[in-house]
């Protein structure tokens, strides 16, 4: 990233920072705290050298640093820009800083100056040993260079989360886009739109990602004692566009519960979680762990059935509802009762199958080689899995998908409508969604449709086109040999649940000579099929869509 660098314009990461800033402030002035206002505006204050040398340090890795190892040739008086940046407080010498963290700046031969004759040949037993036997105050009576501490980066991290509408995006963003390695779609942005509505919202934000941290700290350690605190931590009652990046936390931390043998610590998670996961967990455990509901002899399968019955009557989704109806079945056989006429039926996937014994390759993928069989018989063979179908309907679909619908982005760095994985994504566009599927029924305007967006929107973020997988060749076959109606089947169940449906595509598109084409799916020996996977499947058999199941054997 270093070299790519500079390729861009000299002091690019400070203009960076202030279109950061500007933004934020130009969007959520009246709910920054005093603090994060002062912080901004004295930014702008700096001189411009100030400015470029904080940025530099804000976004280093630290969080102290050492003045003989700073050195920019766009900054050339750097002494004086720390000077300032002191004298203004968004420098400190990091004099509350901890000792560990201070003697991590030495080298080995200072850290022997500082400590003569301790005992301990390696860093590590070096370094405890001062820890042991010397202060901070010898550590700064022994170094001939100054710390330099960036502050206020708390202040930062607020000014990010209000600018990304997360903490998982940083400045890397920008370079990534003006680079060309990852450039974005030019979007309109609603200035009237704000991710965070109210400062509540945005401190449970904080929170949450607070508490993210230390989760994953708990969960590398498996540290049970914390995980079994977990709710104490929880906001309570979280807003409501908070909810889900709660859920994904809480469910992580519960399925660590259950690995350790604590399933009522789990089950109160899962039920303060409004997720089809949750759900889901919530009838297993009370199916397999019968003290969950007071050791009653037949109450666990009720209990079970009853968290059923409730996705059943208002499922999230397709695979919560399979989930449902399928265990509902069997816990029904289980009490050896009968399966009630008001449970759904699940159509049998039934699949053409064929068994072929090839020459195991080291190396080779076990798709390439099923798609090296097909081609020796003559066919094209395409190994796209999630690739083909999905750019077909992502570059069909490509304005609608970056329309200026309200609320839909609100910074220049979102691959996807932040209202994709929700409902509201097709109930906002349903006109302009049934427009567009009946004009692309006609294979002439689908065909025109998806090469203009191809031509035009090359490299460009698309939460449904995976640029690498496709090329110009393979989409123009697909559209000539794949039946406009087949497509169609395959654009509406996308729409119906963009989240879980952008996979489970089969392996390999073939491509006979004599025309038409074919989905694979490839499995080797001892693979199985995925749920996502069989739910394609079914949808193929129902619209008559060509596919089978190819088992390898190795020879």
């Amino acid at each position: 990233m270093a070299a790519l660098a500079n390729d861009l314009p000299v002091g690019y990461y400070r203009d960076n920072f202030q279109f950061l800033l500007d933004f934020v402030l130009a969007r959520y002035a009246d709910l920054l705290s005093p603090a994060e206002q002062a912080y901004a505006s004295g930014f702008g204050r700096l001189s411009l050298p100030a400015q470029r040398l904080y940025v530099r340090l804000a976004l280093r890795k630290g969080p102290v640093f050492r003045s003989d190892k700073i050195a920019y040739a766009e900054i050339p008086a750097c002494a004086a820009a720390a000077a300032e940046l002191m004298a203004a407080g968004y420098v400190d010498a990091g004099a509350d800083a901890a000792y560990e963290v201070l003697l991590g700046l030495l080298v080995m031969p200072e850290l022997r100056r500082l400590g003569p004759g301790l005992a301990g040949s390696g860093r590590a037993a070096l370094v405890a040993s001062l820890l042991a036997s010397t202060t901070v105050a010898d550590f700064h009576a022994s170094i001939s260079f100054k710390v330099y501490r960036p502050c206020h980066l708390v202040l930062l991290r607020t000014f990010r989360l209000l600018f990304f509408g997360n903490l998982q995006q940083d400045f890397t963003e920008f370079v990534l886009n003006d680079l060309g390695i990852m450039p974005y779609e030019r979007y309109a942005i609603d200035a009237n739109t704000r991710f965070f509505e109210s400062r509540l919202i945005i401190d449970q934000a904080l929170q949450l990602a607070d508490l993210g941290e230390r989760v994953m700290g708990w969960l590398e350690t498996n540290d049970r004692e914390q995980l079994l605190g977990y709710t104490t931590h929880m906001p309570d009652p979280v807003e409501p566009g908070l909810q889900r990046r709660l859920d994904r936390l809480s469910n992580r931390v519960a399925r660590q519960l259950e690995r350790l043998a604590e399933p009522t610590a789990a089950l109160a998670i899962y039920r303060r979680s409004c997720s089809g996961e949750a759900r889901e967990r919530q009838a297993r455990l009370l199916a397999t762990v019968p003290d969950l509901v007071a050791g009653v002899s037949g109450v666990a399968p009720k209990a079970a059935l009853a968290a059923c019955w409730q996705i059943i009557e208002g499922p999230e989704s397709e695979a919560e509802l399979e989930f449902a109806v399928a265990f509902a079945a069997r816990l029904y056989k289980k009490m050896a009762r009968p399966v009630p006429a008001a449970l759904p039926l699940l159509t049998p996937v039934v699949y053409p199958q064929q068994q072929l014994v090839l020459l195991q390759v080291p190396g080779t993928r076990v798709e390439l080689a099923v798609a090296e069989y097909f081609e020796a018989a003559g066919s094209q063979a395409h190994y796209v899995e999630n690739s083909l179908f999905t750019a077909l309907f992502g570059l069909a679909f490509w304005d609608i998908i970056f329309a200026p619908v309200r609320g839909a982005f609100f910074n220049p760095f979102q691959r996807r409508p932040a209202d994709l994985f929700t409902p509201d994504f097709t109930l906002k566009r349903a006109a302009a969604l049934r427009a567009r599927l009946a004009e692309v029924a006609c294979k002439a305007a689908l065909r025109a449709r998806v090469l203009d967006a191809y031509g035009c929107k090359q490299g460009l973020a698309n939460p449904f086109v995976n640029w690498s997988g496709i090329s110009l060749q393979l989409l123009e076959l697909g559209l000539a040999q794949i039946p406009t109606n087949h497509l169609q089947v395959i654009f509406k169940r996308l729409l119906a649940d963009p989240r879980a449906n952008r996979s489970g595509f089969p392996d390999l598109v073939i491509f006979p000579p004599a025309g038409g084409y074919e989905l694979v799916e490839v499995k080797a020996p001892n693979d199985k099929l995925q749920a996502n996977q069989l739910r394609w499947l079914r949808c193929f058999a129902g619209a008559r869509i060509p596919h089978q199941v190819v088992n390898v054997l190795w020879r």
